[in-house]
């Protein structure tokens, strides 16, 4: 609900210079203004920094639908039918180019909210209406994607179970047209053994599973063979009520937002359970991926923000931060502050070579791949390997290989180099990853600079400019899409960005200071390019070959 106005104004319009995009921006609000003034409400705010919308008297049938889900009953379903009228901001794909790479983005979340929503009452296949409910869901879903194939196997489970077998087999080569129409491709071997099956052990299976009270729901990731458990995590926030600040509750959603877009986490707010059945503080079993209580409440007499982590597995307090906004640069380096002890936190436990799962596996071999030696890389390679064997649809697998043939390529000389993959490999497996996952800002940077690699240097300001936009909150992945854009030439924006990244770190990795000598040289700041370089590491081959280019346009000796 809140944006700041050069955010705005590089989305509607990108082509134009930032001064001149900023014009339109005033211009378009002065209009919005006068609108809102003729039909009486005040919904858009803008101040000297930030556009943002009332959330008093601004309601979104996204929000409507996703009340209408809770219902979990056949007219809610119907009604949220009603109101799905085809994707996100329809017609309005050509409104700028920026706009549309944006727009791509928003639809799948919004689609991928809505399907989550509606598929955890439909866990069960219930008779108990004689079946409209689950029919009723099931049609939504379908109206949504006709191609989705869970929607088919629930509509197949139910009529079996109905004892409506024609129905069920018709449903079936609704599928199957419906599949090879939208995504040309066939039905998963599962879907046809559905009416194969002779008991009705098999029709209690549930498409999309919850573990136990409390639980996650987990739904099939589109970077999965099967179910990729993630950590789970259950936002209380009941206590931020009307009361509370503007502030508090932007913090609370840019903390959300940012725990959002690295993509490595379950997220639940506790108000979809009612007072009932909401997570309370209670010990989790046997969900070894973490699960974890994010409360917020703002204390009345000192107007500071209370959050509190804590680990459901052990009980313990993670951390418990009292945020005086007065003594933070603002709201978003609070918020990345927050997001960054909760992602170590959740994934440094995850590092246990015990923990087996698809997911634990790939945060193992990701720590390997910030060691930077030839024999960490050889550790992950071999993890990612049998990731690759287990979870061919896992898209980081694919994405991690590519950066271990690029670190060997820029870091490490010939014959320190352990992969027997090579550069014509590179492309290739970074675009698998994208074409697995390309809302994953990790596999947007590596597909950008595989794309430098590969003489492409548009193309990948398109794919740096994803990652930004992807994941806006970790200063990691900021500092990756800086020096990315540096290299395809948008200096300014990449200097733009380094600092808006450094402004986020708690503390500033010795490896980024690399990153931003790269960026300085290619401002033509060879002195800077130099300071940066003593400041970091400076032992690579990239950061060495910096070094000496620097000093060699400065006319010293190298």
């Amino acid at each position: 609900m809140n944006a700041p106005r050069e955010t705005l104004a590089d989305l509607l319009w990108s082509n134009a210079e930032r001064p001149k995009a900023m014009q339109s921006l005033r211009q378009a609000l002065r209009q919005l203004k006068t609108a809102e003034q003729a039909v009486g409400h005040d919904v858009v705010h803008a101040s000297s920094s930030h556009v943002k919308l009332d959330q008093e008297c601004f309601e979104s049938d996204f929000s409507q639908v996703m009340k209408l889900l809770e219902q979990d009953n056949a007219q809610g379903y119907e009604q949220a039918g009603e109101l799905w009228r085809g994707e996100f901001l329809t017609g309005f794909d050509e409104l700028d180019p920026e706009f549309t790479d944006w727009l791509q983005v928003e639809r799948e979340r919004v689609r991928s909210d809505i399907v989550t929503a509606a598929f955890k009452h439909l866990n069960d296949v219930s008779t108990l209406d004689g079946g409209k409910k689950t029919e009723a869901g099931a049609r939504f879903l379908l109206k949504i994607d006709p191609a989705l194939e869970a929607a088919h196997r629930v509509l197949i489970r139910l009529y079996l179970k109905l004892g409506q077998r024609e129905r069920a087999e018709q449903q079936l080569k609704t599928c199957e047209r419906e599949m090879r129409l939208h995504l040309d491709a066939a039905p998963d071997r599962e879907t046809y053994s559905l009416l194969e099956e002779r008991d009705d052990a098999g029709l209690q299976k549930k498409e999309f599973s919850q573990p136990g009270v409390g639980g996650a729901v987990q739904v099939p990731l589109s970077n999965s063979d099967g179910i990729v458990r993630l950590p789970e995590i259950y936002v209380v926030s009941a206590s931020l009520a009307k009361s509370s600040s503007n502030d508090a509750i932007y913090l609370r959603e840019e903390i959300v937002s940012g725990l959002s877009s690295f993509r490595s986490f379950e997220l639940f707010q506790s108000e979809y359970f009612g007072e009932a059945n909401a997570p309370h503080a209670a010990l989790v079993e046997g969900y070894d991926m973490g699960s974890y209580l994010l409360r917020f409440r703002q204390d009345e007499r000192s107007g500071k923000v209370v959050v509190q982590f804590e680990d459901r597995d052990n009980g313990q307090i993670v951390f418990n931060e009292i945020v005086d906004l007065l003594m933070w640069d603002g709201i978003l380096p609070a918020a990345s502050h927050i997001v960054s002890r909760i992602n170590a936190h959740a994934i440094e436990k995850l590092r246990n070579p015990s923990n087996t799962s698809v997911f634990a596996r790939w945060c193992q071999a990701d720590a390997l791949l910030w060691e930077f030696t030839p024999q960490s890389d050889a550790k992950a390679m071999r993890l990612l390997d049998e990731l690759e064997r287990s979870n061919r649809r896992f898209s980081r697998t694919y994405a991690g290989k590519a950066s271990i043939i690029m670190k060997q390529a820029l870091h490490f000389p010939m014959n320190d180099r352990t992969s027997a993959h090579g550069l014509n490999d590179l492309l290739k497996l970074a675009e698998q990853a994208i074409m697995l996952d390309p809302w994953q800002a990790v596999n947007q940077r590596v597909y950008g600079w595989a794309l430098i690699l590969s003489d492409m240097p548009l193309e990948a300001k398109r794919a740096f400019q994803n990652a930004g936009r992807l994941s806006s909150s970790d200063p990691s992945n900021l500092m990756s899409v800086a020096e990315g854009l540096a290299f395809s030439g948008d200096v300014v924006k990449a200097r733009d960005i380094a600092e808006r990244a450094y402004d986020l770190f708690s503390y500033v990795p010795r490896v980024f200071y690399e990153y931003m000598a790269n960026i300085s040289f290619a401002e033509e700041n060879y002195e800077g390019a130099l300071q940066h370089i003593e400041k970091s590491a400076g032992t690579s081959l990239k950061g060495l070959t910096t070094r000496v280019a620097s000093l060699v346009c400065l006319g010293r000796h190298a």
